[in-house]
């Protein structure tokens, strides 16, 4: 997920500035589409690790850390679907420059929090390849 959010915080968002008025909300619709693609492989399988992370921890791993990643993954996706689902169901109607910007300046929310997972998960396999651990 956090290449896939870093590529649509700066390609894809504010690509949305340059469609035509006329043509947005098709172009939307069609991003919608698309995205909930990508989403529909990739959420399931990282919502499966990090339960799975949770439930049978590593002993090189500390717990705490290895929930704080899971409640990052929370924050992740429950934003999503209250705040940015919702967003961007807005986009259905006529091109709106400021919901755009809105878009874009809300987003680096969840772009940090899968930065800080994208962090912690290569801290987990720094620990887990240590051999002098």
């Amino acid at each position: 997920m956090f290449g896939l959010m870093w590529a649509v915080q700066i390609v894809v968002y504010p690509q949305f500035r340059s469609v035509a008025p006329g043509e947005f909300a098709s172009y939307a619709a069609d991003h919608g589409t698309r995205i909930t693609v990508a989403l529909a492989l990739l959420a399931p399988a990282e919502i499966v690790f990090a339960a799975w992370l949770f439930l049978d921890t590593p002993a090189a791993l500390s717990r705490s850390i290895v929930f704080l990643s899971g409640a990052l993954l929370a924050a992740g996706w429950v934003s999503t679907a209250l705040f940015f689902g919702p967003l961007h169901g807005k986009f259905a109607g006529p091109h709106d420059r400021e919901l755009i910007n809105q878009l874009i300046t809300t987003n680096w929310f969840r772009t940090a929090i899968w930065s800080a997972r994208a962090v912690l998960a290569s801290w987990f396999l720094w620990q887990l390849l240590d051999t002098d651990a």
